[in-house]
């Protein structure tokens, strides 16, 4: 690139969320190194292991934070912009705009699946029963967007499909940055079938195996419409506030019901 040239990658790829935009190879090839996207993978493998089997819920706000810190330094280590990362001042506002109307969307969802009988036992919860209201505000305005929505969104959405996207089109940077996410679900999964009455019904590793692979499958498309909001915005604050309606609202309408 030109010394003084414009950054291909800031300002040209603002369309990305178009349809026609997807099959699009990125502008040049970039040296993003493997062992860096390697490097990030293996950590974040490693802190969902520990978080998810080590830590309570409010140790794991630092740990997960400390470890989006290691995977932004690496990523910038390997020449990865704050644009290709979704981390622009200049698109705050149309993140929050975006992140507004999907949050709306996702709240009137979760209200109606939460009044209608047949779908409210998927909000059972042990986890809320006998729990005081604090600690539910706490879990919806402080863990939930900071060691989730905030945690995963930079670094699915914004970390690896930046990298993704110097060597991929955009489509495939975004399956690939999603099947990441899907797996990434397996141990929070396992974890929600012990507390969710849902899970009585899975005995046995074939009905076990079955039940995680709609979980990461279903992530995997959540990872896609995460990705689009944040092509979308050309921020990630808009999939961040997504993922928090999505974890936030449902926890509040698992709380609801399991008090009345």
């Amino acid at each position: 690139m030109t010394k003084g040239a414009p950054d291909p990658f800031v300002g040209a790829r603002d369309g990305l969320w178009r349809p026609s935009s997807w099959l699009t190879p990125p502008p040049h090839p970039r040296p993003t190194h493997w062992w860096h996207v390697a490097g990030i993978v293996a950590l974040t493998g490693y802190a969902n292991v520990v978080a998810n089997q080590a830590l309570s819920d409010v140790w794991d706000i630092p740990f997960n934070l400390a470890t989006l810190a290691v995977a932004i330094g690496i990523a910038r280590r390997s020449g990865l912009t704050w644009p290709e990362m979704g981390l622009r001042r200049d698109r705050m506002r149309r993140g929050l705009q975006v992140g507004a109307v999907a949050m709306g969307i996702i709240a009137v969802g979760i209200a109606v699946l939460a009044l209608v009988p047949a779908s409210r036992a998927y909000f059972q919860d042990d986890r809320v029963i006998g729990v005081a209201g604090g600690a539910i505000a706490f879990q919806v305005l402080v863990r939930i967007p900071l060691a989730t929505a905030f945690y995963e969104e930079t670094l699915f959405r914004g970390v690896l499909f930046g990298m993704f996207a110097r060597h991929f089109r955009p489509l495939t940077a975004a399956i690939l940055s999603a099947s990441l996410f899907g797996l990434w679900h397996v141990l929070p999964t396992i974890a929600t079938l012990r507390t969710n009455p849902a899970g009585d019904v899975v005995s046995g590793p074939l009905q076990l195996l079955g039940a995680l692979a709609a979980a990461v499958a279903g992530t995997f498309v959540a990872g896609l419409v995460f990705q689009w909001l944040r092509l979308r915005a050309s921020s990630i604050v808009a999939p961040t506030m997504a993922h928090i309606a999505t974890n936030g609202f449902a926890l509040v309408a698992a709380f609801w019901i399991a008090n009345t």
